[in-house]
């Protein structure tokens, strides 16, 4: 799988659910071409543009050409968004006839009665996807809300990708609800409340990844404001240019804070973090930075969830995406539902903390789990393998921390294993769209218990609630959490 990072995990998804060689996989959604049109009756509805751009930037992430029919300004932005992803262009503006007569067919709006296409639309809190050919058409666009067009969007998009890799599929007709989290068939959910006015938002962003970029461009397409703080240890990569919803390749080499700032700001002022979670965390615990209310996690594994958990804040909301599946849990502190401890157990493959510091620094680890404010010594450097004295003697040369040295080894970075996790663009934004309705109800009053886990998968159009409780021996039962 190398060559083409920026494709690189959508490809690997591809070929988990196939078992298509890379290079099967590869050529399949490189030759895959997708027509995005909207319907007459919508070009000047704001949730169907929205609908639409992301559908195409979504699609664009994972396929070789997409033609866009819609009015010349919608076109055009497509295509100047694709020139920020792409060295070649992969959006086009155009008629059917430009993407061939086998793309695969998708209508932003209702027409019924034309076999073999995607139809898709929004209203109110609701996506709704279905075949072209259905005669009764649900109501599209009557009630204005950006999250159910991103919900459409992402529905939309992993739908197609699906197909387009040749994975089989069930009939063509479901809606989901990112105020619930309900899904259903066409007519049988509701638009949900009207859009309220939330109120300034004080959070603490941790995991600047593919489900927080989704979280970010719903929150930003809500128009909230506030203050958040965003914590992450990694530049954005090439590999990241596929999965994540935000990611253009001016910024590739920038940290992933700094794109996700980029995005929010002006209305959500961003204090930016460049940093390990564990150097983060005593920011809090030792020298009282004041802990938000409102916790979002958007991390890939275990330990540092536990770490975060840990921290105790009010309302922690988890985001994730594996493979064909979107979750989100939801925990309240003092409550009875289930924290991330009880909800994650460690698994013994995941490198942690330690371990990973020590291979990148090659510091010793009562070094950095104790004295990390201290200077890089000439000692450090004599107890050093190595591969890592230059670096180290450097730092100790210019009397650089030790807290500061483990960042800009984190920062700098670059993975080059083949074992990675397989992410597209579609699954982080659902994520991420629903996490953002539960951040509205959360801001605006509205009950969203302790303990609650929803999911999605694209594979079967299924989605399910369930609240759990921890066991009474938890450290969330224990007074440790107080």
């Amino acid at each position: 799988m190398t060559g083409d990072l920026a494709l690189s995990r959508p490809l690997r998804l591809a070929t988990q659910l196939t078992g298509d060689s890379a290079g099967q996989a590869r050529t399949r959604l490189l030759n895959a071409a997708v027509h995005v049109r909207i319907a007459a009756e919508f070009e000047h509805s704001q949730d169907a543009v929205i609908l639409l751009r992301s559908l195409v930037d979504q699609l664009s992430r994972c396929c070789g050409t997409v033609v866009v029919s819609a009015p010349a300004a919608i076109a055009r932005a497509c295509v100047e968004r694709d020139r920020e992803l792409h060295d070649r262009p992969r959006v086009h503006a155009g008629r059917a006839s430009s993407a061939g007569a086998k793309a695969l067919d998708i209508l932003i709006g209702n027409c019924p009665g034309i076999p073999g296409g995607i139809a898709t639309c929004s209203d109110g809190w609701t996506g709704k996807v279905y075949a072209t050919s259905t005669r009764d058409q649900p109501a599209a666009f009557t009630i204005a809300n950006p999250i159910g067009a991103l919900t459409a969007a992402a529905l939309t998009a992993g739908e197609a990708f699906l197909r387009l890799v040749g994975v089989g599929r069930p009939p063509l007709a479901f809606e989901l609800s990112a105020w619930t989290g309900d899904c259903g068939p066409p007519c049988s959910l509701a638009a949900g409340p009207r859009l309220p006015a939330a109120p300034p938002i004080d959070a603490l962003l941790i995991g600047c990844g593919n489900v927080m970029n989704g979280w970010a461009a719903a929150v930003r397409a809500l128009q909230i404001t506030g203050h958040a703080r965003a914590v992450d240890r990694q530049c954005l990569g090439e590999e990241n240019l596929g999965p994540y919803a935000l990611a253009c390749h001016d910024m590739i080499g920038q940290p992933k804070t700094a794109l996700l700032a980029g995005h929010l700001q002006p209305l959500i002022t961003v204090t930016r973090h460049d940093e390990e979670l564990d150097l983060f965390v005593p920011r809090i615990t030792r020298w009282h930075l004041p802990l938000p209310a409102l916790v979002m996690n958007g991390l890939d594994e275990v330990e540092p969830r536990h770490v975060v958990q840990r921290l105790w804040p009010e309302v922690l909301v988890d985001m994730a995406a594996g493979g064909t599946t979107s979750q989100v849990i939801v925990h309240r502190r003092g409550d009875a539902g289930q924290c991330l401890l009880g909800a994650f157990a460690v698994p013994d493959t995941e490198p942690g903390y330690i371990q990973r510091i020590e291979t990148a620094t090659g510091l010793r680890r009562d070094r950095f789990l104790d004295e990390f404010t201290t200077p890089v010594t000439a000692q450090d450097v004599a107890h050093a393998p190595p591969e890592h004295r230059a670096r180290l003697q450097a730092a100790a040369d210019s009397g650089q921390l030790m807290c500061g040295y483990i960042n800009q080894a984190s920062l700098t970075a670059r993975s080059t294993s083949d074992d990675f996790a397989p992410a597209a663009p579609f699954v982080g934004a659902l994520t991420g769209a629903r996490a953002a309705a539960i951040t509205v109800a959360l801001l605006t009053g509205d009950n969203v218990p302790g303990g609650m886990r929803w999911q999605y998968n694209f594979l079967s159009n299924r989605a399910r609630t369930v609240v759990v409780r921890c066991l009474d021996t938890c450290e969330c039962h224990t007074g440790q959490a107080s």
